[in-house]
């Protein structure tokens, strides 16, 4: 009877065990299942996630921003307009990239070299077969002196000089110094060449900008013969654009309303919509936005039509809330004009995936 009860037994403990594996491996199957499942609509919503960012980047795969020290940001304590700008777009919009390819200093003529529409040509000179660096004297192809490198290099290098690529710098005492010198450094050794006079400097990273949005903001250092020559050089480089006519072009922020009408009644009726009075702006609005209280200065100079000097961090450059103003001015025009119409519905899908 005992051998019996302990056969029972061990026939009731096996049947447990053999129930507890059915159980453990079917529970184990529909997890796997359900983890299958789960990775499945996982993998399904970032392809269509990935797909929505492709299409967003195929309509605006970012924004170039030209210019010359007040798009680079001098005065500013590293606050610029194009950051607050790229701020703005990423927190109510989407992660646009933002370039900001302002050098101080510049005027129009450079900054046309840079952007493309005119080329960079040195004198002649010897490359040398080894990676040393070599004196260059850069000028613009119509035959203006350029300085594309006072501050950083805007982004003009790497360079291709007759077929050698390399780097191109600058020696100078200080950024407003108008002693200065080029070097080329060719990127690895190779063989000696002798480049001739009008050899074209090649800046390599032009084209990735061709189907970016430009914003242009140039002539503060001059390089222009009249207005209507300033906006044949800002449709140069508006021109290099495939963005289907997406553009912004903003106006000059010194002088005052009678000093500057005839200037922005031709940028006016030229660009339209698309052209932004920033001095007309700040003048009337920069104080409030700031949040100060307006000083005697800034008052005489508010009737003036001019910048109110506590934005300014010298008789040109802004202070930081200077900056935040014009950045918040052209993302609410650009915003304005539908720039971000077809993006904000596609990053409305992403949210809803997501």
């Amino acid at each position: 009877m005992k051998k019996i009860f302990v056969i029972f037994v061990a026939i009731l403990c096996l049947s447990v065990i053999l129930i507890g594996k059915h159980h453990y491996d079917s529970n184990l199957a529909n997890t796997n299942h359900r983890a299958l499942a789960y990775q499945a609509e996982v993998d399904k919503k970032t392809g269509e996630i990935n797909s929505i960012k492709k299409s967003i980047y195929n309509d605006i795969p970012g924004i170039v921003v030209w210019g010359d020290s007040l798009t680079q940001g001098a005065g500013g304590n590293g606050t610029t307009y194009p950051d607050v700008l790229h701020q703005l777009i990423t927190k109510n919009i989407f992660d646009i990239p933002v370039i900001n390819m302002g050098v101080g200093g510049e005027n129009t003529q450079t900054i046309m070299a840079r952007a493309g529409s005119q080329n960079f040509v040195t004198d002649s000179f010897t490359i040398p077969d080894d990676t040393s660096k070599v004196k260059i004297n850069i000028k613009s192809s119509n035959g203006n002196q350029v300085a594309p490198l006072r501050q950083g290099d805007g982004g003009i290098n790497p360079v291709t000089i007759d077929g050698v690529k390399g780097t191109i710098s600058i020696e100078q005492d200080s950024v407003s110094s108008k002693n200065f010198a080029y070097n080329f450094q060719r990127l690895g050794t190779g063989i000696s060449k002798e480049a001739r006079d009008g050899t074209v400097v090649k800046i390599d990273s032009q084209s990735k900008f061709e189907n970016y949005v430009p914003v242009v903001f140039m002539g503060q250092n001059g390089g222009y013969a009249s207005p209507d020559d300033l906006i044949k050089q800002i449709h140069s480089i508006l021109n290099l654009s495939k963005s289907n006519k997406k553009y912004l072009v903003l106006g000059l922020t010194s002088g005052n309303a009678v000093n500057r009408s005839e200037l922005e009644k031709a940028m006016e009726n030229e660009f339209g919509k698309k052209y932004l009075n920033l001095r007309e702006f700040i003048s009337k609005n920069g104080i409030k936005l700031a949040g100060l209280k307006p000083s005697s200065a800034d008052k005489q100079a508010m009737s003036e039509g001019a910048v109110p000097p506590s934005l300014l961090s010298d008789q040109v450059h802004f202070k930081s809330y200077g900056y935040e103003i014009i950045g918040k001015a052209v993302y609410e025009r650009m915003n304005k004009l539908g720039y971000f119409n077809g993006i904000l519905k596609s990053a409305e899908k992403i949210n809803a995936l997501q």
